[in-house]
């Protein structure tokens, strides 16, 4: 596909940056759209600066997040994988949630599983170290997110417990050792005896696009969630598929348009304070 447009997209309200938004980038280009159709809709919302929780942005998405898309008929739908559904709705294939109603279910149900006991502690481990007695005063993100994670925002860091961010790193970590052990026992139950390239199913879908975003930024920038160190000889697949992922053209595309270096797991050396601005 190499149209000008984003079918369905008339505004991508995006900071190129961030986790989230480099997730719908990538499974924009993963479906076909080139990166002229996915610049000519995207809006620049300064999320450093709180410009996604201003008035006007918030009146398009309460949520205060990034990114968001303004549809054809002027509907908003926020939400990484909410946009991700959005889009294989109006643009079916190249099929990356599936084809068939237990294709689907499956990818939903992998989605699930990796969200709930890898993406968000993983996310929130950072979140919260960024406010710890942890994390040193000329952090660059130190407390970033209190004033973006509050009641005021209708939610909250675990202020009580600033050490906590501990707990929810070994949190994901034990889902990446998991994954591990699910995607070894597959093995034993398909013919030649080694696992599909993927998290779920033969060929690429929205929990790869998902999963690989988290552990490129929370194995690279932060302190403590060396997913790769930490697990080192262990996780010998869950190491091959994210090299398979990160050299994805449209995974390498996707970096290089949020700015990034051509990061691997072995970046985590890079100093922390080299991380962006980043934001849920």
């Amino acid at each position: 596909m190499s149209g000008a447009e984003v079918t369905g997209v008339s505004a991508f309200y995006t900071f190129p940056p961030a986790p989230a938004a480099l997730i719908v980038d990538v499974f924009l280009r993963e479906k076909g759209f080139s990166e002229a159709a996915i610049k000519s809709v995207e809006k620049y919302v300064d999320l450093p600066a709180l410009e996604n929780r201003g008035p006007p942005c918030k009146k398009m998405n309460p949520q205060g997040s990034i990114p968001w898309f303004v549809t054809s008929d002027g509907s908003v739908v926020a939400e990484t994988i909410a946009m991700c559904e959005y889009i294989e709705d109006v643009q079916p294939k190249p099929a990356l949630i599936g084809s068939s109603a237990v294709e689907r279910g499956v990818t939903r149900m992998w989605q699930r599983r990796m969200e709930e006991n890898f993406c968000s502690p993983a996310t929130y481990a950072h979140r919260n170290y960024c406010h710890s007695e942890d994390c040193p005063s000329d952090h660059g993100m130190k407390d970033f997110y209190t004033k973006r994670f509050n009641a005021e925002q209708g939610s909250n860091l675990l202020y009580s417990h600033p050490g906590a961010w501990k707990d929810l790193a070994a949190w994901a970590l034990h889902r990446l050792a998991w994954l591990e052990k699910v995607k070894q026992d597959e093995a034993q139950s398909r013919i030649g005896s080694t696992p599909s390239d993927f998290i779920c199913g033969d060929s690429l879908t929205v929990v790869d696009v998902q999963v690989y975003v988290n552990v490129f930024y929370w194995d690279t920038f932060v302190p403590g969630q060396h997913f790769f160190k930490n697990l080192e000889g262990q996780i010998p697949w869950v190491e091959a598929w994210y090299s398979r992922m990160h050299s994805r053209p449209a995974f390498a595309a996707a970096r290089a348009s949020a700015g990034y270096k051509d990061f691997s797991d072995k970046s985590d050396m890079e100093p922390a304070t080299k991380m962006p601005k980043t934001d849920g």
